[in-house]
């Protein structure tokens, strides 16, 4: 499934990268941000949480910082776990351990790290998918700005 992590002490923010390559780190992002920025695949089955962008770059907490890395299937650092705790991304390789904003930031680029669990507003995040019709009307206003007849 697709969509953003929206993030709960800050609605206007959201899960995203610094860039799109490997080692690039995990970071808050304005919801208006670029989509490939931004949006995530998320695979309930796996564990993973790959960019969308992307097809094989998933999010990665082999130390501190999240980043993105190369998908690895044997990998415990890039499986997570959304289900046990509703609102909290659990890390998978120890389950004390959940997807926190650094210093509880609520600003532009501000990193993600993986944190113990204490419950705060840092750690909450919501899942929200894109529907089909939501990129279908994306797709569709920004053709209309190209047509010379939608004036």
């Amino acid at each position: 499934m697709i969509g953003f992590f929206k993030y709960a002490a800050c609605p206007n923010m959201v899960l995203g990268i610094s860039d799109q390559q490997t080692g690039a780190q995990v970071v808050l992002k304005s919801v208006n941000s670029e989509m490939r920025m931004i949006l995530w695949s998320v695979n309930d089955r796996t564990g993973e949480i790959k960019l969308a962008a992307s097809e094989d770059l998933v999010m990665d907490a082999s130390g501190t910082y999240l980043t993105l890395q190369t998908r690895d299937i044997n990998k415990a650092s890039q499986k997570w776990d959304m289900a046990t705790t509703r609102g909290f991304i659990r890390s998978k390789q120890n389950s004390n351990y959940v997807i926190d904003s650094f210093n509880r930031g609520t600003y532009e680029r501000n990193p993600i790290i993986i944190y113990p669990f204490n419950g705060s507003e840092a750690q909450q995040w919501k899942f929200v998918p894109m529907d089909m019709l939501s990129i279908n009307n994306v797709a569709e206003e920004v053709m209309a700005e190209d047509d010379p007849l939608h004036a």
